[in-house]
């Protein structure tokens, strides 16, 4: 019994010791391939003078941010007003549950 026992043990830990032993590898060679792969692009020397190209970015960027501005602004006014007709989460959750179980004309069940 005790024979059995410790060979059971040590093809355990046999097997336990691949697994791990693979997982360091695998970690290993991911690591090499992200070094290969990602190395940095060489930025080409430019003068203090701005191409016109580069300038286009910047005007998006002013954009982006007051459509950012924009959305906030309209998002804050419809929570206000959605705070101002709230419903008891327990009528609401009773309204969802009857809509899953009867659907109404046309919609599937």
């Amino acid at each position: 019994m005790t024979e059995a026992l410790l060979k059971g043990l040590s093809i355990t830990g046999l097997g336990m010791g691949l697994v791990f032993l693979m997982i360091i590898v695998l970690w290993g060679i991911m690591a090499l391939l992200v070094r290969l792969t990602n190395r940095p692009e060489k930025e080409a020397e430019t003068d203090d003078l701005e191409s016109p190209a580069s300038a286009e970015p910047r005007t998006y960027a002013a954009q982006a941010a007051a459509a950012a501005v924009a959305y906030a602004l309209t998002v804050g006014k419809q929570a206000a007003v959605r705070t101002s007709h709230t419903q008891s989460q327990w009528l609401l959750s009773g309204r969802v549950r009857q809509t899953l179980h009867n659907p109404g004309k046309g919609q599937r069940k």
